[in-house]
C-alpha cells in the first residue's frame, strides 16, 4: 500500500475571518498593538497616522510566488513587472504566462500609513520567524496552572493568543514589522499583505518578505507599520483625532491612579494624548466608593467596601425642596444632629462609621462581606478570582442641577468628560477589558423603584485587575469580556455585591436625611401625637358650642336691651349712663351676631369632615388591597417555581417511559415507580395551588373565627410535598394552648406563607454556603396570643436587624430573583390591618444572629 502523503492544511481565508471577527473595530486593533508594546517592557507607546503619506514598496520573487497576487485593495494599487521592466499584468486583469522560476517584481503603491512605535525589548530575527510570523504563535502563553511569566520589568503579559496582529487588517492592507533588540543592531524587517490572504489557497502560500536594514537612527524597540489605509475619508474627518483619543482613553485606563502606560497619538501632524480623569475631576464626585477584595488577618476571603459621602450630596441646591431640607438639617448645627441621627436610623445604623479624612467629606461608611455572601443560589460553582480593588464615583449631572452648582463644583469643565467615561470599566494592568454595554447593570437602579440609586450616566468607576493575581480570568479571543468560567462567575458576583453596597448605602443615607427633615419639621410645627381627624372633630364640636353660646348670649342681651330702652322712654335712670350702656350693648350684640353668622353651618362642617374621613378610609383600603395583591403575587411566583420543578420531574419520568418503550425493555415495576412519582408530583401541584385560592379577592373580605393550631396544621399538610423535597422538618409546639382568633384567614395565610418560604430559602442557602451544618428544621410555636416562626438556618444578618421590615430591604443576594425586599414589609402591613404586629425577637442562634419572628395576635384573639 503506497504511503499517504496528504496533510491537513489551513485556508488563507481563515486569517481574514479571524481578523474580522476577533477584533471589533479600528480602535481595538490599535489597542492590540499598544498591548504588545506594553508586553515588550516599553515605557510608553506612540501612534502616528498619516493619511497623506503616499509611497511605493518593491518586492522581488519568482513568478511561482508572486504571479497570482496582483489584486488591488482600497488603499493599495499593484503593478507586476518582468525582469526587463515590462508590465506582466494587462489593463483588464490578465497576466502573461511566465516560467514559474522567472524573476518578477511587484510594485505596491499605497496611500496612508499608521505606525505604532515602542522602545521596548525588540524582537530578534529568530523570534520574528518563529513567533511573529506564526499565527497564534506566542511565547507569552502560560501553562494554565498559574500566572504568565513576568517580563524583566515585572509586568505580566497582556497577550498570549498570538492573534492580536490579525486586527491590523481593519486598518490597512500591508503589515510591516521593524525591530531591533539593541541600538547597535540592524533592523530586522518583515512584511506581507492581508489582501494576498484572499488570493492564496493556503496560509503557507501568502508571500512574505524579510530583510535587514541599517539602523542609522540607533532605534531600539519595535515599530509596526500598516500601509494602504482603509476608509481614508473617515480618518480625515474634522475632530477625528479627538474622537480617537477619547475612544482609546476608554480602552487604556483613564484613571491616573491606575494608568501605568502613557500613549500619544498624532493624526496628520496634530498631536493628542489620551485624556485622563485627574484627581481634581474625581474630587468633584458627591459620593465615592472604594472596594478591596483580599484576605483578612485570619486568611479568610472578604470584600471590604467603603463609602465616602460628601457634604454636597445633601446640600446641593438642586430645587427649592432640597434647599429647605439642607438648610434645616445643616444650618443650625453644621449637620451634627444629622450625624447623630445616622446612628439611630434603621437603614444606616448597622454601618461602621468613621469621621471624614478629607475636606468636604461628611461621613464614611464601611461594611465587610465574606466569601459565602458571593455564592450563587443556583449552586453553580464559583471560584476566588484573586485579589483586586475598585472604585466608583457618583456625580450630580442631571438637568435639575441649579445654574450655580456647576461653577461651585467645577462640573462645567468636566461634565462632558464624565459622560464620555461613564460606566464601570474592567482594567487589567491598566488596559481596559472591553465589556458589553452596561455589564454591571447600573441601569437596574433606574427601574428598581428607588430614586436614590446610582445612574449609568452619573457614575464612572473601575475594577483594577492584574495578570499576576487574576490569571484565572481569561479574556475571550474576540477581546469582548471574559470566558464564562468559575473564576469569572466569582468576580462577577463580587462586582454585583460592590454595586449593591454602593446603591444601598447611597439610598440609606439619603432616606435618612428625608426622615431627619420630617422629624425636624414635626418638631417645629409641634405636630400632635393624636390622630389629626380626632383633633378636627373636636374643633368642629368646639365651633358648634361657640355658635350656640353666641346665639344664647345674643338673645339674652337683646331682651335686656329692650328692657333698658323701655326704662329710658319712661324717664327712669340716668339718661347719659343709659345711652352709653345701650350703645355698648348694641355693639356687643352686633359682634356676637357676626360670630354666629360667620361660623359655617353645622351641616356643612359635618359633611366636609365625613368626606375627608371617607376618602381617608378609601385610601387605606386601596393600600391594603395593593398589599394583599402584592402578597398574592409573591406567593404565585413561589408557586410558579414549584410548578417548574414538578413539571420537570413529570417530563423526565415520561421521557424515561418513552425510551424504555422504544427499546422494548419496559419493566412493570419500573413503570409503576414512574407512574407513582408522576401522581405524587400532580398531588403536590394541587396542594400548592390550593394555598393560592384563599388569597384571591373573593376570599379577602371575609373574617372567620378559628383555632390557630388547626390553621397551622392545615398549612403544613398542604406544604408537605415541598418540605419533604427540601428535606425540612416542621415542628409545631404548644398546640394545647388553644389560641382562637377572629380575623381574615387569607391575610394570615399570606403572612405564614411568606415567613415559611423565607425559612426554606435560608435553610437551603445555609446548606449551599456550608455556613450551617444543623438539620434543616422550621419551628412554629403557638403562645398565649402570639405565634412565632423560627428556623435552623443562618439567621438574620445583623446589618438588617433594624430595617428588616422596611420596604425594598433584603438580605438575599442581588443576583437572584428572590430578594425584592417586599415580603416582610407587606407582612407587617397585612397584620396591621387587623391591629396585629410582627417583630424580630431578640433571641440569637449559635451564629449570634437573631432568628425568630413573633406575631402578636392579641388584637384578634377571641
Amino acid at each position: 500500500m503506497p504511503e499517504d502523503t496528504t496533510s491537513l492544511k489551513v485556508s488563507a481565508h481563515v486569517l481574514v475571518q479571524l481578523g474580522s471577527e476577533l477584533v471589533t473595530d479600528v480602535d481595538q486593533a490599535l489597542l492590540e498593538c499598544v498591548k504588545n508594546a506594553y508586553d515588550a517592557d516599553s515605557p510608553g507607546c506612540r501612534i502616528e497616522i498619516d493619511t497623506r503619506d503616499a509611497g511605493e514598496i518593491h518586492e522581488t520573487a519568482t513568478a511561482e510566488k508572486l504571479l497570482g497576487f496582483s489584486e488591488a485593495s482600497e488603499g493599495v494599487q499593484v503593478v507586476l513587472y518582468d525582469d526587463q521592466g515590462k508590465r506582466i499584468d494587462g489593463p483588464n486583469g490578465s497576466v502573461r504566462k511566465l516560467d514559474p522560476q522567472a524573476t518578477i517584481h511587484r510594485h505596491l503603491h499605497y496611500m496612508g500609513k499608521v505606525s505604532i512605535e515602542d522602545s521596548g525589548d525588540g524582537i530578534s530575527p529568530e523570534k520574528i520567524a518563529s513567533s511573529w510570523l506564526v499565527i497564534s504563535g506566542s511565547a507569552k502563553r502560560s501553562d494554565g496552572q498559574g500566572p504568565k511569566k513576568a517580563t524583566n520589568k515585572g509586568r505580566t503579559p497582556l497577550g498570549d493568543k498570538g492573534l492580536g496582529r490579525l486586527g491590523t487588517m481593519k486598518l490597512g492592507d500591508i503589515l510591516e514589522v521593524e525591530s531591533a533588540t539593541s541600538a547597535d543592531m540592524p533592523l530586522t524587517v518583515a512584511h506581507f499583505r492581508w489582501q494576498d490572504c484572499q488570493s492564496a489557497v493556503t496560509v503557507d502560500k501568502v508571500p512574505v518578505f524579510t530583510q535587514t536594514r541599517e539602523n542609522t537612527k540607533r532605534f531600539k524597540g519595535t515599530r509596526i507599520n500598516i500601509y494602504g489605509l482603509k476608509d481614508l475619508p473617515d480618518w480625515r474627518r474634522t475632530k477625528r483625532i479627538e474622537e480617537l483619543a477619547r475612544t482609546l482613553a476608554r480602552l487604556v485606563s483613564p484613571f491616573e491612579s491606575t494608568s501605568t502606560f502613557p500613549v500619544a497619538i498624532t493624526l496628520d501632524g496634530i498631536d493628542s494624548s489620551l485624556g485622563s480623569v485627574t484627581e481634581q475631576v474625581l474630587s468633584q464626585a458627591i459620593a465615592k466608593f472604594d472596594f478591596r477584595w483580599d484576605m483578612d488577618d485570619d486568611g479568610n476571603e472578604q470584600l471590604v467596601a467603603r463609602a465616602k459621602f460628601m457634604t454636597r450630596l445633601f446640600t446641593a441646591a438642586r430645587n427649592a425642596t432640597q434647599r429647605e431640607k439642607a438648610n434645616l438639617a445643616f444650618n443650625r448645627d453644621g449637620g451634627l444632629g444629622f450625624r447623630k441621627f445616622l446612628d439611630t436610623f434603621g437603614q444606616t445604623k448597622p454601618y461602621k462609621k468613621s469621621a471624614p479624612e478629607s475636606d468636604g467629606c461628611f461621613i464614611e461608611f464601611e461594611r465587610r462581606f465574606p466569601w459565602t455572601d458571593m455564592m450563587l443560589d443556583s449552586g453553580v460553582a464559583i471560584e476566588n478570582p484573586g485579589p483586586f480593588r475598585g472604585a466608583f464615583y457618583f456625580f450630580h449631572l442631571d438637568s435639575r442641577d441649579a445654574p450655580g452648582d456647576e461653577a461651585a463644583t467645577g462640573l462645567a469643565v468636566s461634565r462632558g468628560l464624565i459622560k464620555d467615561l461613564s460606566g464601570i470599566s474592567i482594567l487589567r494592568d491598566g488596559f481596559r477589558v472591553r465589556s458589553q454595554g452596561d455589564w454591571l447593570n447600573l441601569s437596574t437602579g433606574m427601574t428598581s423603584g428607588s430614586i436614590y440609586n446610582m445612574r449609568v450616566n452619573n457614575t464612572i468607576g473601575y475594577f483594577a485587575l492584574t495578570g499576576a493575581k487574576n490569571f484565572r480570568l481569561v479574556e475571550k479571543s474576540d477581546r469582548e469580556g471574559f470566558v464564562e468560567n468559575a473564576a469569572y462567575r466569582g468576580f462577577n458576583s463580587i462586582a454585583i455585591q460592590c454595586r449593591e453596597f454602593a446603591n444601598d448605602s447611597l439610598e440609606s443615607v439619603r432616606r435618612a436625611l428625608d426622615k431627619y427633615y420630617k422629624d425636624l419639621k414635626a418638631q417645629e410645627a409641634q405636630f400632635p401625637s393624636t390622630d389629626p381627624i380626632q383633633i378636627v372633630e373636636r374643633s368642629v364640636a368646639a365651633s358648634e358650642s361657640a355658635q350656640t353660646a353666641a346665639k344664647e348670649a345674643s338673645d339674652a342681651l337683646s331682651v335686656e336691651l329692650l328692657a333698658l330702652q323701655n326704662r329710658l322712654k319712661t324717664g327712669k335712670g340716668s339718661t347719659d349712663l343709659v345711652v352709653q350702656a345701650l350703645n355698648i350693648a348694641k355693639k356687643a350684640t352686633a359682634a356676637m351676631t357676626a360670630v354666629q353668622t360667620g361660623l359655617p353651618a353645622r351641616a356643612s362642617i359635618k359633611a366636609a369632615l365625613e368626606k375627608v374621613k371617607l376618602e381617608r378610609e378609601e385610601t387605606q383600603e386601596q393600600f391594603l388591597s395593593l398589599y394583599e395583591s402584592a402578597a398574592v403575587g409573591l406567593s404565585a411566583r413561589g408557586l410558579a417555581h414549584e410548578l417548574r420543578t414538578h413539571i420537570g420531574e413529570i417530563r423526565q419520568r415520561m421521557n424515561s417511559i418513552t425510551r424504555a418503550a422504544k427499546s422494548g425493555s419496559v419493566d412493570e415495576r419500573t413503570l409503576v415507580g414512574h407512574i407513582k412519582a408522576m401522581r405524587d408530583a400532580c398531588s403536590a401541584i394541587l396542594s400548592s395551588a390550593s394555598l393560592i385560592d384563599p388569597m384571591l379577592p373573593r376570599s379577602r373580605m371575609l373574617k372567620d373565627t378559628f383555632l390557630v393550631s388547626d390553621f397551622i396544621a392545615e398549612y403544613v399538610e398542604n406544604r408537605q410535598h415541598e418540605l419533604l423535597r427540601e428535606d425540612v422538618i416542621v415542628k409545631v409546639s404548644n398546640r394545647e394552648v388553644g389560641l382562637e382568633v377572629r380575623m381574615n384567614r387569607a391575610r394570615l395565610l399570606q403572612v405564614i406563607d411568606n415567613l415559611v418560604r423565607n425559612s426554606l430559602y435560608w435553610l437551603q442557602r445555609g446548606y449551599l454556603t456550608k455556613t450551617v451544618s444543623r438539620p434543616k428544621e422550621i419551628s412554629i410555636e403557638i403562645g398565649n396570643g402570639t405565634l412565632s416562626i423560627a428556623d435552623s438556618g443562618p439567621g438574620v444578618d445583623p446589618h438588617y436587624e433594624d430595617s428588616l421590615f422596611d420596604i425594598f430591604i433584603s438580605g438575599k443576594p442581588a443576583d437572584g430573583s428572590d430578594g425584592q425586599g417586599l415580603g416582610l414589609f407587606i407582612v407587617k402591613q397585612l397584620l396591621a390591618a387587623d391591629g396585629c404586629d410582627i417583630q424580630l425577637s431578640n433571641e440569637r442562634n449559635p451564629e449570634g444572629n437573631r432568628y425568630r419572628f413573633t406575631i402578636d395576635l392579641g388584637a384578634v384573639r377571641t
